[in-house]
């Protein structure tokens, strides 16, 4: 089984010209998901390990106590499931047939131009793909392409695991030859760490709530730091950046943690955050 690094990457950005608030039209949050957070077995066993790389072993979220154990043979869901006991799933989603009000965005005009300047084509161009890599994840297809846009603005030749040129060899020993792979692997990532973190279960037949999809990419990005520090993942940029104007020009929470991922504290330099990609693209958040 290879190794699944934890969310926690550092921030960089690609050529652009400025946005709103000084954010780079380029920037993305490339750079890795913290190494040293790396859990070794919260994984789908993608990804090809470099010579050298790892095998399997336990997880170790960032923000939770303990190394969960994981069976070499285990899909994402099951692996996250065998990782951490199993409180009561959350109840602010509901049946997708129960037919819930759906929630109305408030994203401001300058973010939404933002998106439809710099998102819009890309993530199109690239729709198909998330749809077919998501199709067999068992996850939306919004959510892959959030984190595609998050992670390196969904270009073709490089990986949204950690942003890196697809090929390249990552800290933890894997090496993503193809987009589909990367993506692959995030999508597990997702399933994983939003279930041991905030035990949402992303391949149930329901629709997320805004807070939830906060919370799932928090996961992605921080592990357990948000709820190890009694954070709300509606004060985390990487999800809410946007959102409404009250979630413009965030920074990334001030936690005190050694070897702490993103600067905290720092400016948040993308113009929106992963759950305002998400209800551009059309997903049915309810209320």
């Amino acid at each position: 089984m290879t190794r699944m690094t934890s969310p926690g990457r550092s921030s960089g950005s690609a050529p652009g010209g400025a946005g709103r608030g000084g954010a780079s039209q380029g920037s993305s949050v490339r750079g890795g998901r913290a190494a040293h957070y790396a859990p070794t077995g919260v994984r789908a066993g993608r990804g090809t390990p470099a010579q050298g790389g790892t095998g399997q072993g336990g997880a170790r979220i960032p923000g939770l106590l303990g190394s969960y154990p994981v069976a070499p043979n285990a899909s994402a869901g099951q692996a996250a499931r065998t990782a951490a006991a199993q409180p009561a799933r959350t109840m602010a989603r509901l049946s997708v047939r129960t037919r819930p009000k759906r929630y109305e965005a408030l994203i401001p005009s300058v973010v939404t131009t933002d998106f439809i300047t710099m998102a819009k084509y890309p993530l199109a161009r690239a729709k198909p793909l998330h749809q077919d890599v998501a199709s067999t994840s068992g996850i939306r297809w919004e959510l892959l392409a959030a984190c595609d846009w998050m992670q390196c603005k969904a270009e073709p030749r490089y990986s949204p695991v950690r942003g890196e040129k697809l090929g390249t060899r990552n800290p933890d020993g894997t090496r993503f030859r193809t987009k589909s792979e990367a993506l692959a692997q995030c999508a597990a990532d997702l399933i994983a760490l939003a279930d041991v973190v905030y035990h949402i279960d992303l391949t149930a037949p329901l629709l997320l709530s805004v807070l939830d999809l906060a919370k799932v990419f928090a996961a992605f990005r921080w592990g357990g730091l948000l709820k190890a520090h009694h954070v709300s993942a509606m004060e985390f940029p990487y999800s809410v950046e946007g959102l409404t104007v009250q979630h413009l020009d965030l920074r990334w929470p001030p936690i005190r943690e050694p070897n702490a991922p993103d600067k905290p504290g720092a400016r948040f330099r993308m113009p929106f955050g992963a759950v305002p990609v998400v209800l551009s693209l059309g997903y049915p958040a309810v209320a």
